[in-house]
Order: C-alpha cells, then structure tokens, then sequence
C-alpha cells in the first residue's frame, strides 16, 4: 500500500510531458598508462602492420597444456597466450626493455616465468638488455633480478626439482669485452648469482641445456665474438662446448672429434629419451656442420656439412621420441630423418623464413611451434603444414613517411619485411586490420619516400642503396638506384658505398629532387633517372681491413667476417634544410657530419671543432631546424663501440661551434631519431631505445612521455603537416600515432595558469562503415586504431575542479552541444584532460526503463527501429568551444569542422540534409517524452493490478482498471513501448508505431548526406502530423491514473490500511 500510495503521489504530476535532463556522452578513453609524466595522459594509435609479425628469439610452452604458452621477441617484448595464439597478450610493456633473448618457466609451477633481456642473435641491429626479470604470477608482474651488465642473454634454464635454483646463458655485450658473461647460477630464486662457467672477457655461454634425466648435467656452448660498426669477428679460441655434472660448480670442455682450432656460435641439443645422445650445430672453419655424441659428449663425430649462418641462426632440435629426427633452424627449417646425415630444406615452405625458435610437444611430437623473423607458427602434422598467427605485432620499423591524402596513409620499411604502406585511418567501424596494409617493395625494408603532390609515387629501398619508384595504382616500379661510371680494373674510386640502410630525401623544395648518400651525396632532379654526385667523400673513408675487433685484424678475420656489414664508410643520415634551400647536412658511419650551404658546390666537416663524442661514433639523426638554417640538431648513437651514452648535440652557426643538449638524458637511453615541431620549434622529440622524450626548450631539458606506449626503441619521429599529428617508426611494434600535439606544443605556455584550452587541429567529418562482417572472423585478427571519432578538446587545469564542462555554440552563438556530466567526471583532474566531440549536435537522452524494471527493462528505442540517440552531425565549419569551470567560462577556442572530403554535396543541399535530420531528431526527442510519462504511469496501473490480483473488486472498478489498461497498450503501440523487435528497436517497421517511424526516418537520412528522398519527405509529413494525436492520446490516458488510483483504494479493494509517514 505504500508503494501504490507513494507512486500515485508521482503520478499526480504526470499529465503532462516530463523534464529532460541534460544527456550522457560517451569521453574519450583515456590510457592506461604506466607512466605519471605531465604529458602520460596522451594517448597513441597503434596501427600496424601485423602482417609481418617481427623476429621471435624463443618461446616458453607449458608442457601440460600447450595453448599456454609465451613468445619472446627480439624488441617486442613477451606475449602470452592461453588459447593456442587465437589472441596474445602483452605482458612485458612496462619494464626496461622490450629486447628479449630468453624465456623459460617451471613447468609444475606455470606462474614462475623468468625472462632473460637482451637479443643474443648477433645482428647488426640487434638491441640488448638490462638484465634478468622474474614473475611469481603469470606475467602480470616483473622484478628485475640482476645481471644488468649481461647485455644478451641467450637461454635460461630452471631447475626442475628446485625451482630457486635457475641458470642464465649469457654471451655477454655484442658490441664491448667483459661485462656478465658465461653461465650464472641463482640457488636463491634470483637475490643472488654466482658465474658458474667463465673463459674471458670476449666469451660468454650461447646455448645451455640440461640432462632431463639428471639435473646436476649440463652442457654449455661458449661463443667468442664482437661486432664493431665496421664488421664483425664471429669467432676465437673461446668458442667450444662444455659439460657440468655438478650442477655448474666445475665444468670441463668435450670436443673430442671436434676439429681443432678457432670456433663460432654452436647450438646444442639434448635427446629427452636417451640424453647420452646430443648434437651440436656447430661454426667450425671448412669445418661447419651437425655433430653428434652418443656417449654424453665424451666423443664427437660429423654428420653432415649443414648449417646455415650460424652466427645468426644455429637453432638445432631432436625430436624427443626419436633421435633420428632433427630439425636445423636456419633461414629455411631443414629437416633430417637419418640422424643429421642427410637435410631437406622444405619443412616451412608456406610460412616466414628465418627461424630462431622451436618447440616440439614432448608428448606429441606432430606439435610444433616455431619463431621466426615473421612471428609464429603451429604445425600438428610434423611440419607438413602450418598455421601462422595473424594478430601478433612486433614489425621493426626503421622509418615512416606520409602522404597527403584523407585519411593520410603511411609508409614503413621493416626488418626483413619488406616495405609496407597502410592508412593512418580507415572507414570501417572495426579498425585497421592486416588487409589494409600492402607491399610496395621487397627485402629488408628502410628508408621510403612519398611525393606530397603524387600520392600514387612511393620511393622504397632495401639493403645497401636499391631503390625503386613505386606507381601504388598499377604496381609498375622502375629501379633508381644510383650506378657509378664503368671502372678501371682496380680503380674504386669512384665505387659507392652505400649503407645498409641508405640515407635518402626528397627535396622540401622540389619533390622531383632525391638526395641519396652513398659515402658522397648523390642528387637526381628528374625523380631518379639520372644523378650527379654534388661531394666528394664524406667520410673518414678508412680501410676496415686495418680495423681490428679482438685484437684480430679485418683482412685476417675468419669467422663471420662483417656479417651484415656490407662496407664501412656510409653516409647514414641526410637532410636539407627546409628553412634555406640548398643548405644540405649529412652524417655518416664513422662519425662525420658534414654540411654545405651552396647546393653542394662546398661543403665543411661541421664535426672537426665538436668535443666529447668518441671517434668513430655513428651518426643517427642529423636534424636541421625550420626556424634557421644554421641551426642543426645531430645525435650519436655509440652502442656499436659498447658506448651506452646518450649523445646529443645542436649549432647554431652551420657547425662552427656546438653544444650537448643531452643533460637530463639517462645513460643507456642511446639516441636513435629526432625531430623538431612545425608550429613551434622550442620544442624537439627524442626518439631512443626505450622511447619517446620531448623537450621544451630545445634541448634544455627533456622528459620521457610514457603515456601507454610500451618499452621500445623509436628510430624515427615525424610530424603530419596538415593533420598535426605525431608519427613515431618503432623498432617494434610498428607505427604508432598521437592525434594532434596541440598540447605539447603548447604545453610551456600553459604553465602557471589556472586552466588553459589547448588549440585544436578541428576534425573532418568522416562516414564510417559498420563493417559488420568482423563481428564474424572469429578473435584471431589484428585490429590496429583508428582514431576516436570526432575533435579532440584538450585542456590543462591547476587544480581539481568540481564542475566541468565544455560548451559549443555555432557562429551564431547558438549551443550545439553541451559536454558534461559524464563526459567530465573524470576529466576534472590536475594536469591534462582530454575530452573528444563527435562532431554532433546534443544526442537524446536515453530512455530509462520503467520504474522497477531495472538496467534492463524494455524500453526500446534503438536499433532499426529507435534510430537511436545520436543526433545528425553539426554543419562544416568553425564553432566556439568553451571550458566552464564551476559554472564560469575560462576559455573560448576556435574548433573547424570539415566536411568528408568524398563526399560531392552543395552547401544548399548539405543544409537541408542537416535541418531535416535535425527536424526528426527532435521529433524523436518530443517521442521520447511522451514514451517515458507513458512507461512511468502504467508501471503505476501495473502495480495496480499485482496488488488487486485476487481482491474482490466492483463490476464498475474492474470495468474502469480493464479500460484504462486497453487505453494504455493502444498508446503504448503507437510508442513501440514492450515490443520485442529485432534490434531493439521498438517497432520502426510498423506504421502504428510513429515513434519508431521517427527513429528510422531521421536514421536514413543520416546514413546518406544528401537531399532527402520524395519518400523520406512524405513520411516525415505523416509523422509530423501522427505526433500531436499522439501526445493528445497519452496525455488523455495517462489523466486517468490518479482518478483510478483513488476509486480503487476507496472502493475497498484489499489493501492494508495506510499509515502516515511520522517525523523523525
């Protein structure tokens, strides 16, 4: 009774319409960031491409249940998957590195997981560590546990029987002597490491595996080894294998029948059935090849000459049920059925090449999993055939470049995966996913080029100056690559020598100007059909034959020599000046940046007079400002002399005089790309091997921006000119994207003020698809971001604020959409907040479900019949957005509006589309109001008729309770109150319903932007003139309630007596 009673005092003013209260809005997603910067509320797009998933150096499969199972890549950090790779997860984002040699866990205890930091494949590009990492809990939480001078770790073995006892295999530093090398041993879970098997400062342990049948044998595989940037030494008297049976307190070298003599990298592989059985893959001069011991190592013989690059490769694995089966990793997964006598090269045809980890299901050997440099792979049939997993993400990108199409579309050049292009946003609901992206050349991927007044032309090169001009549209590509004029027989003076990754630019002047660097400056002014060398040498132009890397000369080099290194003495950077045409700057291999303000006719070693870089440091970036021509900003990059410092340096005098800006800088940052802001060149990004660092005042100091962008190495930053936005090239997962740097850039000028609106790029209106065909793909895909729809509104307050909201009025002044409630609960925070306009006019407020019905009632109104509660977007043009701060206005900032650039429509036209859409949006808004007094006044004749359900009543009340209820469900049919509709809809299909006729109305005429059809306009008609019957319609109804509500208690139905409500 007093439920009827309360709710009958509700009714008494429900008569009439219902108040609306101001709508919700959905914000932008703020990141989960890691990181507490000043700036760590920024959010960055990843994009892709996942096509190519990156290098794998090892994976950690759970034995009991192999759709477990974790993938360490080579700069991408740890994935984990609990479903056999139908999705992945990142669990290693937020810790030092995102290089990763190793990983192991115990396999009875899953959650103990040990990660060894550090790619230990000896590669030119490699990246290396800070140590080892453990996890108690499945990857949710690292600790780093030491070893941070280990640099590369290559295998990490934990103990079967005691899970404390833990031993790391570490080649030590690639590029320097000493450090933590060899073999480690933890007896105490990690808080302590003693070195088990030590040679010398220039070996360390490659390989380590343990005897399954006993616990206290091991076998390591020791590597003599260093890289330089001039080449590589690939081997020594330290290389060999050697044996424990004392759990690693003494070790003994094994190698008889091994050919005597200096040794490269070896890989070892132990038989689970019989672990007297062991190969070995090993680099042996004239020598290569598998070996084989059957007595426990006391003995070695050769089976067979294969083994393929060892130095980057030697990966060998037996099948743990039969000893004739061997697999050898290598840049095709050769396989042996007569125990490593005979290879076949075919096992991995159909997947990507260069393979560096492998798993065989020690229960099913048919199960394999296998890491390569394009990500993973499973086979359950022995390798016959393989499934690839599309949705893992570790591309190495080198450099990034734009277009000037809507959406923009990149290019991207990867390891060892070609060069990609892709758009930075696509018109599908779903995201940008793998088949968005497409190859326009092959190899190795470095430097591409995109004509800013041709989006169909894209220069693309891969490995040591191989270009090509690539026509997107007919896929026809015509080699530029820069040739010399035929030379005398010994005459190399006139040969290029272009690096690896080839330093090429067009022209901010001209796009049919192309600079390329060899170890001169070539320049071609017809689009690359012909060139003229406009320098001479530019570098220090040294024989690495004279060069020496452990003591051993380059000319006597045996092993491996200057592996990936194709020549030394490179231009590796290069820029022209966009502020003085003509003024060109160069950097190269050894160390040298050169500058010339004449177009080339002189030039002046601009390094000769700078202090404080070691020799023969490699120039990474060479950056000249777009404020001054004689402004350049230079960093150098020493991990290839075993440097770890941080080097950055500017002039401001063409070199004359230079400067550290690298002060605040950590050491072991190591500075990989630069770039200075277009709207304000106070401000520079800092590209390194762990992130992104922005400084304010030139260099003065830096900060990191964590933001939610994982540890990784970002060797290229550029900036959308039109669209504002900030391109980062990541050495690991591919492009990533921060829309509009309003914010940074302006970040210094809001300092000190009590709130500050950031000035917004504005945002196009774009139609997107609900591709609704993804909905049915299965979880098994990338799905890289587009950006949030709409204008991102960014501001930054002193203090906490208890109110905010943002208002925009049009040019008239008129309030086209009020942000708040929602939209700012959690946007009121000290710092920086980000709050995102859809470009729309105020949407509907939901309508709520009747009282007592819950979240879930059945209220209808969406779908294909509601038409649901946005509203049609706002007209192209520009809008007044204000920051309101406890209820007074702070700021006004201008926000543009433009309209989708495909779409062909007069402004006429465009105006009568909107006013129409807008029309039906608030016919819909006056339905909504009509159905929510409805929906609230019968929930009161519903408790009416549970509380009378057996009560005696008079004839005359009943008839007047049955009445009153066929009233209600006539108006609540013309509502689409209660139906159940396909969509949820409320019955817009049905010509009674006119609410849901509205909703569909104003629905298709939002989905197109164009005039309305003759159809459409005869329909909005009859609703229009359908709608004042019914509000007469629900209002006369809904009369009747407190009149019934009264008879009824007074005509003694079988309620209890009501009480008054007593004070206190």
């Amino acid at each position: 009774m007093r439920r009827l009673a309360a709710l009958a005092l509700i009714l008494a003013g429900a008569s009439g319409l219902l108040a609306q209260a101001p709508p919700p809005v959905t914000p932008l997603t703020t990141a989960n960031s890691a990181g507490s910067g000043p700036l760590d509320r920024l959010y960055f797009r990843s994009i892709g491409p996942a096509t190519p998933s990156g290098r794998v150096d090892d994976l950690a499969v759970l034995e009991s249940d192999p759709a477990t199972f974790y993938v360490a890549m080579a700069t991408s950090g740890v994935y984990k998957t609990t479903n056999a790779g139908t999705t992945f997860q990142p669990v290693f984002d937020n810790e030092g590195t995102g290089s990763i040699g190793a990983i192991a866990m115990a396999q009875t205890d899953p959650n103990l997981v040990w990660v060894g930091t550090g790619e230990a494949n000896n590669r030119q590009s490699s990246s290396w560590g800070d140590g080892v990492y453990k996890s108690a809990d499945g990857g949710r939480t690292w600790r780093n546990m030491g070893l941070r001078a280990s640099k590369q770790v290559a295998r990490i073995i934990v103990d079967p029987v005691d899970f404390n006892v833990v031993y790391v295999a570490s080649p030590g530093d690639l590029w320097g002597p000493g450090g933590e090398r060899g073999v480690y041993k933890t007896t105490d879970g990690g808080l302590t490491w003693t070195r088990s098997l030590h040679v010398d400062d220039d070996t360390g342990a490659t390989d380590l595996v343990m005897d399954p049948q006993n616990n206290k044998t091991l076998y390591a595989a020791t590597y003599h080894r260093r890289r330089q940037q001039w080449g590589m030494n690939g081997g020594g008297a330290g290389s060999g294998i050697w044996k424990s049976t004392d759990a690693g307190q003494t070790w003994a070298r094994i190698e008889t029948g091994l050919p005597a003599g200096p040794k490269g990298r070896i890989g070892l592989a132990i038989y689970r059935a019989n672990p007297n059985v062991l190969y070995a893959v090993a680099e042996i001069p004239d020598h290569n090849g598998v070996y084989r011991t059957d007595d426990a190592g006391a003995s070695w013989r050769k089976m067979s000459d294969t083994n393929p690059r060892p130095m980057y490769f030697s990966q060998i694995r037996v099948d743990p049920q039969t000893d004739s089966r061997i697999y050898v990793l290598g840049v095709s997964l050769h396989i042996s059925d007569d125990g490593g006598r005979t290879f076949r090269g075919d096992g991995a045809e159909r997947i990507h090449v260069d393979h560096h980890a492998m798993w065989i299901n020690p229960a099913n050997p048919k199960h394999l999993v296998i890491g390569n440099d394009g990500g993973v792979s499973i086979s359950h049939d022995r390798s016959a055939t393989w499934v690839w997993m599309p949705n893992l993400l570790g591309a190495q990108s080198y450099h990034v470049e734009f277009d000037m199409q809507t959406p923009y579309h990149v290019c991207t050049g990867l390891q060892d995966n070609n060069t990609w292009c892709g758009p930075s946003a696509v018109r599908t609901n779903s995201g940008i996913i793998n088949d968005d992206w497409y190859v326009v050349n092959g190899g190795d991927g470095f430097q591409p080029l995109m004509d800013p007044t041709d989006s169909r032309i894209v220069y693309a090169e891969s490995q040591d100056g191989r270009m090509s001009r690539i026509d997107r549209t007919t896929n026809e590509r015509l080699v530029v690559r820069p040739e010399p004029a035929e030379q005398k027989p010994g005459d190399t003076s006139g040969v290029y020598r272009f690096n690896w990754d080839t330093a090429m630019q067009l022209s901010p002047f001209d796009p049919a100007t192309i600079y390329i660097g060899a170890n001169m400056v070539l320049k071609s002014t017809d689009r690359g059909r012909s060139y003229q060398p406009i320098s001479p040498d530019l570098t220090t132009n040294t024989d690495r034959e004279a060069l020496s890397i452990m003591g051993v000369a380059g000319k006597d080099v045996r092993i491996a020599k200057n592996d990936g290194v194709g020549s030394f003495g490179n231009i590796v950077t290069l820029e022209e000046s966009a502020a003085k045409q003509g003024v060109v700057w160069v950097g190269s291999d050894d160390g040298i940046v050169s500058v010339t303000q004449d177009a080339g006719k002189t030039w002046t070693n601009a390094t000769a007079k700078m202090t404080g870089v070691p020799k023969f440091t490699y120039v990474a970036d060479v950056l000249p400002s777009r404020a001054a021509a004689g402004t350049a900003y230079v960093a150098f990059d020493g991990h290839r002399g075993g440097d770890y410092n941080t080097y950055v340096f500017v002039t401001t005098d063409f070199g004359a005089t230079w400067k550290s800006i690298a002060a605040n800088l950590p050491t072991g940052e190591v500075a990989r790309g630069l770039a200075e802001d277009r709207k304000n060149p106070d401000v520079l990004y800092l590209g390194t091997e762990t992130g992104l660092w922005v400084s304010l005042n030139r260099g003065g100091a830096w900060m990191r921006i964590k933001a939610n962008l994982p540890t990784m190495p970002i060797y290229e930053i550029k900036q959308h000119p039109r669209d504002n936005d900030l391109i980062l090239a990541t050495h690991a997962r591919g492009i990533w994207i921060l829309d509009d740097v309003s914010p940074i850039q302006q970040w210094a000028k809001s300092a000190g003020e009590d709130s500050f609106v950031f000035d917004s790029e504005g945002a196009t209106i774009m139609n997107v698809a609900n591709d609704q065909m993804k909905g049915f793909e299965g979880d098994r895909l990338f799905l890289g971001q587009n950006p949030v729809a709409g204008a991102t509104i960014a501001y930054r307050l002193k203090a906490e604020a208890k109110d905010v909201k943002i208002v925009i009025k049009d040019g008239s002044g008129t309030v086209v959409r009020e942000l708040s409630g929602d939209a700012t609960r959690d946007r009121n925070k000290a710092g920086l907040n980000l709050l995102k306009w859809d470009l729309r006019v105020q949407p509907l407020r939901p309508l709520p479900p009747p009282p007592g019905a819950g979240a879930a009632g059945g209220a209808g109104g969406g779908g294909f019949g509601g038409g649901g509660n946005n509203g049609p977007y706002v007209l192209p043009g520009t809008y007044k957005a204000t920051l309101n701060l406890n209820g007074r206005d702070a700021q006004t900032i201008d926000v543009t509006v433009k309209g989708d650039p495909q779409i062909q429509i007069t402004d006429a036209d465009r105006k009568i589309w909107h006013d129409t859409a807008k029309d039906l949006h608030n016919l819909q808004a006056k339905a909504n109001d009509v159905a929510e007094m409805v929906q609230n006044a019968f929930a009161q004749v519903g408790v009416l008729q549970q509380q009378t359900r057996g009560a005696t009543l008079s004839p005359n009340v009943k008839q007047q309770l049955d009445g009153v209820v066929k009233e209600f469900e006539a108006v609540r049919r013309r509502l689409g109150l209660g139906q159940q509709v396909f969509g949820g809809g409320g019955g817009g299909g049905n010509t009674e319903n006119v609410r849901g006729r509205i909703g569909q109305l104003k629905g298709a005429v939002m989905s197109a932007t164009t005039l309305p059809t003759n159809t459409q306009l005869m329909q909005i008609r009859e609703t229009k003139a359908a709608l004042p019957g019914l509000i007469d319609q629900a209002n006369a109804v809904v009369a009747k309630v407190p009149g019934l509500v009264k008879d009824m208690v007074g005509a003694g139905a079988l309620f209890p007596a009501v009480k008054p409500v007593q004070k206190g």
